[in-house]
């Protein structure tokens, strides 16, 4: 099996957090699984993603290595962002399956648990834009409450990849709060977090068997079975009603020509 994994920044300023996620995924895929990680073209600061502004300007990126994954016989794709950008979008023309991690995610923690909670980064506009994702997995009545961490991002996504734990405790300080206040199982909604936690072994609480879900390793297995499910079972890679209408190849082509993407 063949996954693509679709970074939302440049190569060149993803080194340490690439080699933190490699090293996570290659503890917990299958061993039949080959991992291809792509990188969008311009993206250069993990806190330009937090903004709608720039997540708009990289959802094309996003979605060009997915188009490129299809194009080139991937078995699936996610994308390596909690946010899940450019997901939705590529359902749309790609013939494989496309995985949101924090959507996977989120649905996945129903089945631990009654209530969940969801742990993520200082900045309080990405606290509201994970809530709007779980609006968007009609999970509202699920969700007990969202926790941001006290540790700037800036501080987080630099110095905290490489002393990761630091921030998996202030993870892990969150995560016990929302749980005191209903929470049944714990979402990660930030890839960065996810990743930190998942480097020092964080996937429960401590003191409470609680789960605690790296989105990214979510994303990761969901990749996985959703290509056996498409390949085993011949389920279709999307639903083609609706909203997943898959748009003709003609019809793409001319609108990526309208748009000058090459």
């Amino acid at each position: 099996m063949k996954i693509c994994v679709v970074h939302v920044n440049c190569e060149e300023v993803s080194g340490p957090y690439a080699e933190l996620i490699d090293r996570n995924f290659n503890q917990i895929k299958r061993d039949d699984t080959e991992l291809v990680h792509r990188f969008v073209g311009h993206l250069k600061r993990a806190t330009d993603t937090v903004f709608a502004y720039p997540t708009l300007l990289n959802r094309v990126d996003v979605v060009e290595r997915f188009i490129e994954a299809d194009r080139e016989g991937f078995d699936a794709a996610m994308v390596a962002c909690s946010g899940d950008p450019g997901v939705a979008e590529a359902r749309s023309i790609a013939g494989i399956p496309i995985i949101g991690p924090m959507e996977a995610s989120l649905h996945l923690a129903c089945t631990y648990g009654h209530k969940i909670g969801i742990v993520t980064v200082e900045d309080r506009s990405w606290a509201e834009y994970c809530d709007m994702m779980v609006g968007g997995a009609g999970l509202r009545d699920r969700l007990s409450g969202i926790g941001r961490i006290a540790i700037p991002s800036k501080e987080a996504f630099t110095s905290g990849f490489l002393n990761p734990e630091g921030v998996a405790d202030e993870i892990e300080r969150v995560a016990a709060r929302l749980v005191d206040d209903g929470a049944n199982a714990i979402v990660i909604g930030s890839a960065g977090l996810s990743v930190i936690a998942s480097t020092v072994g964080l996937s429960r609480l401590r003191a409470d068997a609680v789960p605690i879900f790296d989105c990214l390793s979510i994303g990761l297995k969901s990749a996985e079975l959703r290509a056996d499910l498409t390949q085993k079972l011949a389920i279709p890679e999307y639903s083609r009603v609706g909203f997943g209408t898959r748009m003709e190849e003609n019809d793409v082509e001319r609108l990526r020509s309208l748009f000058a993407i090459s």
